[in-house]
Protein backbone atom coordinates (compact mmCIF):
# COMPACT_ATOMS: atom_id res chain seq x y z
CA UNK A 1 0.00 0.00 0.00
CA UNK A 2 1.12 3.53 -0.70
CA UNK A 3 0.46 6.27 1.81
CA UNK A 4 0.66 10.04 1.48
CA UNK A 5 2.52 11.78 4.26
CA UNK A 6 2.73 15.45 5.13
CA UNK A 7 6.19 16.65 4.05
CA UNK A 8 6.60 18.37 7.44
CA UNK A 9 6.21 14.97 9.12
CA UNK A 10 8.96 13.45 6.97
CA UNK A 11 11.19 16.49 7.54
CA UNK A 12 10.64 16.30 11.31
CA UNK A 13 11.71 12.67 11.51
CA UNK A 14 14.63 13.20 9.10
CA UNK A 15 15.88 15.99 11.36
CA UNK A 16 15.36 13.75 14.39
CA UNK A 17 17.54 11.15 12.64
CA UNK A 18 20.32 13.71 12.20
CA UNK A 19 20.19 14.49 15.92
CA UNK A 20 19.54 11.06 17.47
CA UNK A 21 19.98 8.23 14.92
CA UNK A 22 17.75 5.50 13.57
CA UNK A 23 16.92 3.71 16.83
CA UNK A 24 15.36 6.84 18.29
CA UNK A 25 13.54 7.62 15.04
CA UNK A 26 12.10 4.10 14.89
CA UNK A 27 10.73 4.43 18.42
CA UNK A 28 9.21 7.83 17.69
CA UNK A 29 7.72 6.72 14.35
CA UNK A 30 6.15 3.68 16.00
CA UNK A 31 4.63 5.89 18.69
CA UNK A 32 3.43 8.34 16.03
CA UNK A 33 1.72 5.77 13.80
CA UNK A 34 0.26 3.98 16.83
CA UNK A 35 -1.16 7.03 18.59
CA UNK A 36 -1.55 9.78 15.99
CA UNK A 37 -2.66 7.98 12.80
CA UNK A 38 -6.07 6.53 12.01
CA UNK A 39 -6.12 3.19 10.20
CA UNK A 40 -8.39 2.91 7.17
CA UNK A 41 -9.53 0.09 4.86
CA UNK A 42 -7.60 -2.77 6.46
CA UNK A 43 -4.37 -0.82 6.92
CA UNK A 44 -2.10 -1.96 9.71
CA UNK A 45 0.18 -0.04 12.02
CA UNK A 46 3.07 -2.09 10.62
CA UNK A 47 2.27 -0.92 7.06
CA UNK A 48 2.16 2.71 8.18
CA UNK A 49 5.40 2.30 10.11
CA UNK A 50 7.22 0.61 7.22
CA UNK A 51 6.03 3.14 4.67
CA UNK A 52 6.94 6.17 6.79
CA UNK A 53 10.37 4.76 7.68
CA UNK A 54 11.10 4.28 3.95
CA UNK A 55 10.03 7.87 3.21
CA UNK A 56 12.26 9.17 6.02
CA UNK A 57 15.16 7.01 4.83
CA UNK A 58 14.76 8.34 1.28
CA UNK A 59 14.84 11.92 2.62
CA UNK A 60 17.93 11.26 4.77
CA UNK A 61 19.77 9.61 1.87
CA UNK A 62 18.87 12.48 -0.47
CA UNK A 63 20.14 15.03 2.07
CA UNK A 64 23.37 13.05 2.59
CA UNK A 65 23.94 12.82 -1.17
CA UNK A 66 23.35 16.56 -1.54
CA UNK A 67 25.81 17.25 1.29
CA UNK A 68 28.46 15.00 -0.29
CA UNK A 69 27.94 16.63 -3.68
CA UNK A 70 28.31 20.09 -2.17
CA UNK A 71 31.54 19.05 -0.44
CA UNK A 72 32.92 17.61 -3.68
CA UNK A 73 32.03 20.80 -5.54
CA UNK A 74 33.65 22.85 -2.81
CA UNK A 75 36.81 20.74 -2.98
CA UNK A 76 36.96 21.01 -6.79
CA UNK A 77 36.48 24.77 -6.60
CA UNK A 78 39.19 25.03 -3.94
CA UNK A 79 41.68 23.14 -6.12
CA UNK A 80 40.88 25.33 -9.14
CA UNK A 81 41.40 28.56 -7.20
CA UNK A 82 44.29 27.28 -5.05
CA UNK A 83 46.48 25.04 -7.19
CA UNK A 84 48.75 22.58 -5.47
CA UNK A 85 52.39 22.82 -6.51
CA UNK A 86 54.78 19.96 -6.10
CA UNK A 87 58.49 20.53 -5.81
Amino acid sequence: MEFTWNEDTIDYFAELHDLNGWAHVAQRVLSFVTHECDLEDGETTQELFNNLIVKIEDKVIKEEEEWIEAKLQEKQHHHKTHPIYFL
